[in-house]
């Protein structure tokens, strides 16, 4: 039939018979419905996948003893996590929860028993860390070895109830040789000195060291610990805290855990810095026998001086005159001050600026009352000899009484200098 077709158009071109027409067209709609079968089948089978492909995955998965959690999605579950939220908000199921005052009668209870006292507490000192017959060794973070063996006792110190016979066996037990050289110490980290201490001492004795993060330890020489350096700043400090006005005292304390000396003629001698409230800078410089300093280690110490200051009794406003009622006395640390405190002398005066109460007063804060301030229309008296003359004059700049600024005459315009007398006179000598 499409032999007749070709044939049909390439004998009478222009002209086409009804019967070939006819199946053509049958052909072109068999070919477009066969395309649409094939997009059909072609999507069912699609959809046909993604519906059979996870049950295959999770199957695979569970087979071969793991979940796939980011491919496989339970849409069930989902939904079912998505109505119990939503649920619990929208207050269906909120029989289920306690309600909000479920514990109250329980803290009514216990606010009870301890108003009445009936909750036994703590006695001091029974909260102890260790019984009565436990026991522990704590290592220290440095020591001193004084022959060629490192005893227990060297570098240990008994904690809890051990009897002093028992340690008295313990800290003669030598552990390993002593550094070679003397004075030059030598570290020993955390992993290593735990390795020695249960090779020499066993586990049950090595299970009861309390161990430092490092071992420090030098043949012969000195040590001095950090308690030991903090009491020599306290004994050195101590007269210049004494002669420091109110109370001072040292807190807060950054010293070095320990300083090796290499023999007894070395000592340490301490260096310190601007001696004032707020953080003090120490420096304790290892010295030899001449003088001659080998090193500095540094530290810290906070200074808190407490002195009595006068504050304001009543919040003040700027410009108000400052009478004794407006004035008290407090207790305040001095490494807070903003400034130079007011020492109560002089005036009389006006605040600066606005103040609350309890709030030190300082000198800065303070104005005279009797100074002129700049645009202020004073008397300018002129004295030399016998002339005395008396005019008004405008104030240039702010004066307190003896300093000297500069005025302009209301009559002759001319600007001259004077001493301020008081708010109101300013005089030219």
């Amino acid at each position: 039939m499409l032999l007749c077709s070709l044939w049909s158009v390439s004998v009478r071109p222009g002209t086409v018979s009804s019967q070939c027409r006819g199946t053509l067209e049958e052909r072109i709609l068999w070919r477009r419905g066969a395309r649409l079968l094939g997009s059909v089948f072609l999507w069912v089978l699609f959809c046909s996948c993604l519906t059979v492909l996870p049950q295959v995955h999770t199957a695979l998965a569970w087979s071969s003893g793991s979940v796939v959690g980011s491919t496989f999605q339970d849409g069930e579950r989902n939904y079912r996590q998505g109505s119990v939220a939503q649920s619990l908000q929208s207050g269906e199921r909120r029989g289920i929860l306690l309600p909000d005052d479920a514990h109250n009668p329980r803290k009514n209870r216990i606010r009870t028993a301890l108003a009445d006292n009936a909750v036994a507490l703590a006695e001091p000192g029974s909260t102890a860390a260790l019984a009565a017959e436990d026991w522990r060794i704590k290592i220290r973070n440095a020591a001193i070895a004084r022959g060629d063996q490192v005893l227990l006792g060297d570098i240990g110190e008994p904690l809890g109830g051990m009897s002093p016979e028992r340690w008295q066996s313990l800290a003669s037990q030598p552990l390993w040789p002593a550094p070679e050289e003397e004075g030059k110490p030598m570290q020993i980290s955390r992993s290593r000195l735990s390795l020695a201490l249960r090779q020499v001492l066993g586990k049950d004795v090595s299970g009861r060291c309390i161990l430092p993060s490092s071992l420090v330890i030098q043949r012969g020489g000195l040590l001095f610990m950090e308690d030991a350096l903090r009491d020599y700043v306290i004994r050195s400090l101590g007269p210049h805290l004494a002669a420091m006005p109110g109370q001072a005292e040292l807190t807060d304390f950054r010293l070095p855990g320990y300083i090796f000396l290499s023999h007894s003629q070395q000592r340490v001698q301490l260096e310190v810095g601007k001696l004032s409230p707020g953080r003090v800078t120490l420096r304790f410089a290892v010295q030899e026998a001449d003088g001659t300093v080998i090193r500095r280690v540094s530290g810290l110490a906070n200074l808190v001086l407490w002195v009595t200051l006068p504050a304001a009794a009543r919040p003040l406003n700027k410009g108000e005159n400052l009478s004794p009622d407006a004035v008290t006395f407090i207790r305040f640390n001095a490494s807070q001050l903003r400034g130079v405190p007011w020492d109560g002398q002089g005036g009389p005066w006006q605040t600066s600026r606005s103040l609350t109460t309890g709030e030190p007063i300082l000198q800065s804060d303070l104005a005279s009352q009797l100074m002129v301030r700049r645009g202020d229309v004073v008397k300018l008296i002129f004295k030399r000899g016998n002339v005395h003359m008396e005019t008004h004059a405008e104030a240039l700049a702010d004066g307190e009484p003896g300093g000297t600024i500069a005025v302009r005459n209301l009559q002759t315009k001319k600007q001259v200098y004077g001493i301020v007398q008081d708010g109101n006179t300013v005089i030219i000598r």
